[in-house]
């Protein structure tokens, strides 16, 4: 806010904010409505009597089942995610020092901000994808048989992830450094440059090659699943909401040194933008859905028609709501305000995810009902409340703070400061 700048908000500013919030109502209500009215189909499609077999998944048949080799083979990605996430969590405070100065220490000699901040910014989203590829290979025997030969996939799997972790770390430092002494090496096996893209071209293309077999894994566990008449029910969307995970990742191939910055910089922010605002929600839901069946919660006819909803949802708003990036690119009044608009209705399809979290809630009390009668011997009461928690977060930071800082009034005096990552690290 600098009004001797002439820095003042503009009329048609004021008109896309008050359109945006109206059509941010106008969609609350229409997303409750159907909801509702998939509720209220002849059939109940929230009957739990034969979703399931009459107990938890989470509880007395995780208690009671085999665990096989596959499953055990995906222990190691937990393992690395959590180191991964310790990173993170230790870069954050690393790249913090260099605001405070606790007791005058200054790190910037040993790990300078640049590099602190590239961890920071880019383990955060490999240790989801680390949990989301152990996740989804641990539930697919659940499906179907397990193919031959799946074992030493999941095992290759796991070495390209190690290896692109420890070059990631090693090059973005060295690379940064300026250790390499070679613009070319350090391009491919140090540091391009990108910001939120930071890791070398080598390992980039790396992780992207290590990806294409997460697909193909998930395809093998669930192709009896993909016919005609299944090929959009929920097992067959662990395979879409993956393979289109990974497909938007494949934009960053788009980025070269070589060409116009603005064309690569589009690309980039395609790459980035896809990731947090589409491919995340996509997996999430249909995650969550696939739990809720699985454990007998709701129908999977239930599940099938909020997928298709929230993906839906998804989709129109994330693709067109990307251009409130462009903010500072000279684009005209319309693109602004277009992606304003969808931007702010992205909270719509949080609310699908939030009625389903708290469906899941419900089940901390069936769990208990089930361990009087000896059906199980554990009640993980800490888990149900963790989820909702995570909701929460995922709605206030994604949904509101989302909303609330692309909107056109509050974006022309915020753009890119500390409300942006305010929001960021809510979500």
């Amino acid at each position: 806010y600098d009004p001797e700048a002439g820095n003042y908000a503009t009329t048609a500013t004021f008109v896309w904010t008050f359109i945006s919030i109206f059509a941010l109502w106008i969609g609350i209500m229409v997303v409750l409505y159907v909801y509702g009215q998939m509720k209220l189909q002849p059939v109940d499609l929230f009957d739990t009597q034969t979703a399931g077999n009459g107990h938890s998944l989470t509880t007395s048949d995780l208690e009671n089942g085999y665990v096989r080799p596959t499953q055990r083979s995906t222990y190691k990605f937990f393992a690395l995610a959590v180191i991964v996430f310790g990173l993170q969590v230790l870069a954050g405070i690393i790249s913090a020092t260099d605001f405070l100065r606790p007791f005058g220490i200054n790190l910037n000699e040993l790990v300078p901000f640049t590099v602190s901040r590239s961890y920071h910014t880019l383990l955060q989203i490999y240790w989801f994808f680390m949990c989301w590829v152990g996740y989804t290979i641990f539930f697919l025997p659940r499906l179907t048989k397990v193919p031959s030969g799946q074992k030493f996939l999941i095992n290759l799997l796991f070495v390209v992830a190690a290896v692109v972790a420890v070059g990631a770390v090693g090059g973005i430092y060295t690379g940064q450094r300026g250790w390499f002494g070679d613009d070319e090496l350090s391009y491919w096996f140090g540091s391009q440059g990108w910001e939120f893209i930071e890791l070398g071209r080598f390992f980039q293309l790396l992780l992207l090659g290590g990806f294409t077999l997460w697909i193909y894994i998930i395809y093998r566990g669930v192709k009896p699943w993909l016919t005609m008449k299944n090929i959009w029910s929920v097992p067959a969307w662990l395979l879409w909401g993956s393979g289109v995970m990974v497909l938007f990742l494949f934009f960053s191939v788009l980025m070269t040194p070589s060409d116009n910055f603005a064309i690569s910089d589009y690309w980039r922010w395609m790459t980035v933008h896809m990731w947090v605002e589409v491919t995340f929600e996509v997996f999430t839901t249909v995650i969550v859905a696939y739990l809720l069946v699985q454990m007998g919660l709701v129908t999977r006819l239930m599940a099938e028609r909020v997928i298709f909803l929230a993906v839906m949802l998804f989709f129109v708003t994330a693709i067109n709501g990307i251009s409130h990036n462009f903010y500072w690119i000279a684009k005209p009044t319309g693109i602004i305000a277009v992606g304003s608009v969808f931007s702010t209705l992205q909270v719509l399809p949080l609310l699908l995810l939030t009625l389903d979290a708290w469906q899941m809630r419900q089940e901390g009390g069936r769990a208990n009902e089930l361990r009087v009668q000896g059906k199980q011997a554990h009640v993980m009461e800490g888990v149900w409340v963790f989820i909702l928690g995570v909701n929460f977060w995922n709605v206030f930071g994604a949904g509101v703070f989302g909303s609330l800082i692309t909107l056109p009034l509050v974006n022309y005096y915020e753009h890119a400061t500390y409300m942006t990552l305010n929001r960021a690290h809510a979500a």
